[in-house]
């Protein structure tokens, strides 16, 4: 689930987010899972300083999510992983990759609409203090991001795209063959970036937020506003960054093709046992609830 990563990847919205891919590329999974209800208010705590009121709903909100998230995603979770294990095969094809894809951006749209509500319930409750070193942390992510994403040469990108699809793919087929990195490395040169049209809605959505929240609306009609503008926000379109983004999905399904017609055994090996384990562990999480 994390082959794609970051390449295909909002300050708030990776509260959750990053739970997930840590949930998905851990050893410890399970762990790291039942300690979500800590490891959230703790990230928000990194944003904001919260008072014992806040901190509080925080924790409570936190609670809630990780329950839903439990009982409506994690057998979603196993169902998809299943199907992959299946179609991870010689008779698998670009357009089976594709509908693999398209399930993993329906898991995200579910977790997206539900951390977005949590937002509008709870950003309207932060004082006009708590509000500024929000936004001040906002800022900092974005110029960690800027200097991350854009301030790469050429060169510095496609190496840093290299490391990190050879990365995601050995977590699932242990190491690749000579053969697979040379693949890998010539799709990394085709990848085209995108991170500037991401860092200009990043901004706009900072910026819309901050203006909502800066009103002297009551907490609901903040609420209201907020959950308007996250669903138009949403479904607005940027042309140019959903033709990247299409062109970058299609190299990744052509190279997965490519590197799953020539796995070894070993690696057929590695992929049943490592995807095995996830379902068993899925399974243990759903009924430890």
């Amino acid at each position: 689930m994390v082959f794609m990563k970051d390449l295909f990847g909002h300050t708030c919205k990776s509260v959750f987010i990053m739970t997930v891919v840590m949930v998905l590329s851990s050893c410890s999974v399970k762990t790291l899972y039942n300690q979500l209800d800590n490891l959230i208010p703790s990230y928000v705590e990194g944003m904001v300083s919260l008072d014992s009121m806040l901190e509080k709903k925080v924790e409570q909100r936190s609670l809630l999510l990780v329950k839903w998230h439990r009982n409506t995603q994690l057998n979603q979770y196993a169902e998809w992983m299943r199907g992959l294990q299946r179609d991870i095969s010689p008779q698998l094809t670009e357009e089976k990759i594709h509908e693999h894809i398209v399930i993993l951006e329906r898991f995200w749209e579910s977790i997206r609409l539900r951390v977005d509500e949590e937002m509008a319930l709870l950003l309207p409750l932060l004082n006009k203090a708590q509000r500024k070193e929000l936004f001040s942390s906002i800022d900092k992510k974005n110029n960690e991001f800027r200097e991350k994403y854009l301030e790469l040469s050429n060169d510095e990108r496609i190496a840093e795209y290299i490391d990190s699809i050879i990365d995601n793919y050995e977590i699932w087929l242990g190491e690749l063959t000579g053969e697979q990195e040379i693949l890998a490395r010539q799709a990394a040169t085709k990848l085209q970036p995108y991170a500037s049209y991401r860092l200009e809605r990043r901004k706009h959505w900072q910026q819309t937020i901050k203006h909502i929240l800066d009103t002297k609306n009551t907490g609901s009609h903040k609420s209201t506003a907020l959950r308007e503008f996250f669903s138009d926000y949403n479904s607005q379109d940027n042309i140019a960054m959903n033709a990247l983004t299409k062109n970058n999905k299609n190299i990744f399904s052509c190279l997965t093709l490519q590197i799953v017609l020539i796995m070894t055994d070993e690696q057929k090996a590695y992929f049943a046992t490592t995807t095995n384990d996830y379902l068993r562990m899925f399974d243990e999480l759903v009924r430890e609830q």
